[in-house]
């Protein structure tokens, strides 16, 4: 008996948030929520029997059994659309994504401008990453809702237009105001496009509809400053003191100027705001910290400020980078004591870091921390089993406490890994001499030192 029915159907939906995308990492699907569905009109028993079956099929997660159950009843109603948008979603959680957008775009032809359909296409395009086609989808449904100008922006940031996507995200901001989100989208399109003008006349144009806020001088004074216009970045910290006199921020801008200037004690002093304020970023710390290192490289009479300096920032959490810079700085001054905590410190901040995991053992062997070493190297191989230099730092420092089997074991194994080096090999050569000598096996301690002489004898 045919009958029209009107059901609420169980169904799956990609929701988009407006605050969500990366363009360039494509999102996993999501739940779909519940929906109304259209009066499917008269149909018949087979038809409600086949299509009920495909609800049920899709709530128990038998995606191909709930297709096979639409594609009877498409047979029997093809221009009936919320059957392919039905068989469509099926498709998606098979991730048979050309099949369900083919779903979609023939509701489309049946039922144009669906913004449920659309949103479902949208997000089959955006998996493709087919960002083209995307775009294509996303346009039509601005006309719905201005917002999907920001999901158009970060398209456009995925196919390096990024002009074109900060028009949009301007024309979102003109529209619905600002905020955090898209403003962190803006910074990566500045940085991205290189147009710092641009942003820079944005900023401005800001101040001068909003000449208290502090967020927008300190945009500019950073921007100024990593452009390195330090008569821009001082003049407008001269005008952020104006607004707030006790602002932090300004001494970024009043130490390198005053530096520049050649007043040194006011460079120092604002150095010393900066790094002891809570409001500034580490980044920006780490800027100031080591632009004074290389001051001191230049002027080594200023290194007592540059202790205290260190002093005040090593309190506090940084990345490896700065700890890397300020070792390298007490080794080029001859004083591995003083670089040595620094390397562990970067090698704790990044422990994979192959360079660091070297570059702290070798020096750790020279101070004779040889247990210290032994912890170093033993990560250091877990991670990267082929460094000859790892085998060879390791054995040195078994041989040096007296462990000459487990030495002979590590060098054994690493002198196979070496390629073409004469010099390293001499030194596997020589460990293993003394290795063998310490174990009390004088003939093999004999044939590796041998074996130095040999190749000391091909480099010369």
């Amino acid at each position: 008996m045919n009958k029209g029915i009107y059901i609420l159907i169980l169904t799956v939906f990609f929701t988009l948030s407006r605050k969500r995308m990366n363009a360039q990492q494509p999102q996993e699907v999501t739940p779909f929520a519940d929906e109304n569905v259209d009066d499917l009109g008269d149909v018949s028993d087979a038809f409600q029997t086949a299509f009920f079956e495909a609800l049920k099929q899709k709530g128990i997660e038998n995606y191909e059994r709930a297709i096979t159950s639409l594609n009877k009843c498409i047979a029997v109603e093809p221009e009936l659309a919320i059957l392919y948008f039905e068989r469509g979603k099926n498709q998606v959680f098979l991730k048979n994504y050309d099949e369900a957008a083919s779903d979609f775009n023939t509701y489309l032809d049946i039922k144009p401008n669906d913004v449920d359909v659309l949103e479902a296409l949208y997000e089959v395009h955006f998996q493709q990453q087919d960002y083209d086609a995307a775009a294509t989808t996303v346009k039509k449904l601005i006309g719905f809702d201005v917002q999907y100008k920001e999901d158009l922006a970060r398209i456009y940031t995925s196919t390096k237009r990024y002009e074109e996507a900060l028009d949009l995200i301007e024309e979102l901001d003109d529209e619905i105001g600002s905020d955090i989100y898209r403003d962190r989208l803006k910074s990566k399109l500045y940085a991205l496009s290189g147009n710092t003008n641009r942003q820079v006349k944005e900023i401005e144009q800001n101040i001068a509809s909003n000449p208290k806020s502090e967020a927008e001088y300190l945009k500019l004074i950073l921007l100024y400053s990593e452009q390195g216009d330090t008569q821009k970045a001082y003049e407008t910290a001269l005008e952020l003191q104006k607004v707030n006199p006790y602002a932090d921020e300004v001494h970024l801008a009043l130490y390198k100027f005053n530096l520049n200037d050649g007043k040194i004690d006011e460079a120092i002093a604002s150095m010393q705001k900066v790094l002891e304020s809570t409001r500034m970023s580490p980044p920006a710390k780490h800027r100031v910290l080591n632009d004074f290192v290389l001051f001191v490289n230049r002027n080594p009479k200023y290194e007592p400020e540059l202790e205290q300096a260190i002093a005040i920032f090593d309190t506090q959490v940084v990345d490896a980078n700065i700890y890397q810079e300020l070792a390298t700085y007490y080794i080029q001054k001859g004083n591995k004591a003083k670089a040595l905590p620094y390397l562990i410190k970067a090698l704790d901040s990044e422990p994979e870091n192959l360079e660091l995991i070297k570059n702290t053992s070798l020096l750790l062997l020279d101070a004779g921390d040889f247990e210290k070493v032994e912890d170093v190297v033993a990560d250091g191989l877990d991670l990267y089993p082929s460094q000859p230099l790892l085998y060879l730092t390791y054995g040195v420092a078994l041989n040096k406490q007296g462990k000459f089997k487990a030495a002979i074991d590590q060098l054994e194994l690493g002198v196979d890994y070496i390629i073409e080096d004469l010099i390293m090999e001499m030194d596997f050569y020589k460990q293993l001499g003394d290795a063998h000598t310490g174990d009390g096996d004088a003939a093999k301690a004999a044939r590796y030192y041998s074996k130095v002489k040999e190749l000391k004898a091909q480099g010369n």
